[in-house]
């Protein structure tokens, strides 16, 4: 961007889009530090602020992958999965053991009560 773009906009001076533009068209080489005093009437230790928060907060975002704080939640779920899957087996084992329960009931009402409660599983004989 030219000087005589940047002149035009003298009310929009301290908005922070027109001072990006300036330290980028500062930072291309459109613009040397002198034209900048002269003509905007920007002292050099602002441009120098300004070319630093331009670089902190426009470039380095780009160059710095963020860095990823996700470590201690999954250490979490790894133990909240571990366990869950301990409470899992004792339920299945609870469980195991109370359908043997269950057969031996019927078993033994079977031999008490002379009666059949399982069903047999006979396959019938097909009609032709």
């Amino acid at each position: 961007m030219k000087i005589t773009e940047l002149k035009r906009n003298k009310k929009n001076r301290n908005l922070v889009l027109y001072l990006r533009k300036v330290v980028e068209s500062y930072r291309a080489g459109f613009v040397t530090s002198k034209e900048l005093k002269t003509d905007l009437h920007m002292d050099f230790k602002r441009v120098r602020k300004l070319n630093r928060w331009y670089f902190k907060h426009r470039i380095i975002p780009y160059l710095k992958p963020k860095r990823r704080k996700q470590m201690k939640p999954e250490i979490n779920k790894t133990k909240d999965l571990e366990a869950k899957i301990k409470w899992l087996e004792k339920e299945n084992e609870m469980l195991r053991m109370k359908s043997i329960a269950w057969e031996t009931l019927v078993d033994i009402a079977e031999e008490t009560l002379n009666i059949s409660i399982k069903k047999k599983f006979v396959p019938k004989p097909s009609k032709p």
